[in-house]
């Protein structure tokens, strides 16, 4: 197999990872079908059972864990490649996305034809980092919400308001690949969802129910989703590129994706989501081989990989490290422009 000074030839990694683009129809909705009941139940118990407060809790702290692993079976389906038809993946994608109330036309869009074209480009993708001129150059109160999202209490709150809010639930301008009316429909969808969801809520329990079985969830969901994405593309080796033309002469998959080792239970009830270089080079490989194709992967790139074993340490360091990024230096820094790691 041939290399390049990226690393390991990017199409001979394509081929050697098509093999695990083998969806399985009776495992897709096993696997689909059994979180959906998870995530119901816990549902159930948060919102509308009888059961004492502190359990209701527990199951709501549940429901919100769950809605991120179906999520995961959902953006699975949106690329195509959870189970075996066109319109079985479509239908699993928008039911299981409405937990987490993500317009189906809008994520397809632009997570699989932008995110994934040219992953860590500046300003499309998630958790794109601002340069320290950049930073400098905002108001007192944007760089004060700047200082929050890259905190580790920002993770929620980033994603509520930057992805979710701003381009993840209702149409707001034309994008590439989708149509209007396609993204209107599921809209509809998810605001016809939501009005059932809620007015049960309150109709069998009022306030609290409201809180347990649908906010807290939420909440969880937020914080999940915006750590997982943070994880998956911010290390101090993990560039970022300012302009199109500099990723396609400069970058590869593996080099901006990070495959984070976590424990095995939650590399099991996230769905094994943090195999994530291995995903960036064949989306279509279905969650339930992706470990085995990043096993595969990271035997072919023979340590050029960015691999980390995830610890409070390693987070810590990585969002204390992580705030800014110098474009002209390729390299992370702080709030005051200091360096933080070497140049990528």
């Amino acid at each position: 197999m041939g290399f390049t000074t990226n690393g390991i030839d990017a199409k001979a990694l394509r081929q050697a990872l098509l093999p695990f683009v083998a969806p399985a129809a009776p495992i897709a909705w096993a696997l689909f079908l059994g979180t959906l009941a998870v995530y119901a139940g816990a549902v159930y118990v948060a919102g509308f059972s009888a059961v004492p407060l502190w359990l209701r809790v527990i199951a709501s702290l549940v429901a919100g864990g769950a809605i991120p692993s179906l999520f995961v079976i959902g953006h699975d389906a949106a690329h195509g490649g959870y189970t075996v038809t066109a319109r079985g993946n479509a239908l699993i994608a928008r039911i299981a996305f409405l937990p987490s109330l993500h317009n189906y036309s809008l994520w397809s869009a632009i997570h699989n034809r932008q995110h994934h074209r040219v992953p860590n480009l500046k300003g499309n993708n998630s958790w794109s980092p601002l340069s320290p001129a950049e930073f400098r150059a905002l108001s007192p109160l944007r760089r004060a919400r700047i200082r929050l999202y890259r905190s580790l209490l920002g993770f929620g709150p980033y994603y509520l308001i930057e992805r979710w809010w701003g381009a993840k639930f209702f149409p707001r301008e034309a994008l590439p690949g989708v149509t209007r009316a396609a993204a209107w429909r599921d809209f509809a969808l998810l605001c016809l969802y939501l009005a059932a969801f809620v007015a049960a809520l309150a109709w069998d329990g009022g306030w609290l129910s409201i809180v347990l079985g649908f906010v807290l969830p939420f909440a969880v969901w937020n914080m999940m989703m915006g750590a997982t994405i943070y994880l998956q593309h911010t290390n101090c080796r993990a560039p970022w590129y300012a302009s199109e033309a500099e990723w396609r002469r400069l970058a590869s998959d593996e080099d901006v994706t990070i495959h984070l080792r976590v424990p095995r239970w939650y590399g099991f009830i996230s769905h094994h989501i943090m195999d994530h270089p291995a995903h960036h080079i064949q989306p279509r490989i279905p969650l339930y081989r992706l470990t085995a194709a990043q096993a595969r992967m990271n035997e072919l790139l023979d340590g050029r990989g960015r691999v980390e074993r995830f610890s409070p340490r390693y987070l810590f360091a990585t969002v204390r490290a992580c705030k800014l990024y110098d474009y002209e230096a390729g390299q992370w820094c702080d709030f005051a422009g200091n360096p933080t790691g070497r140049p990528a």
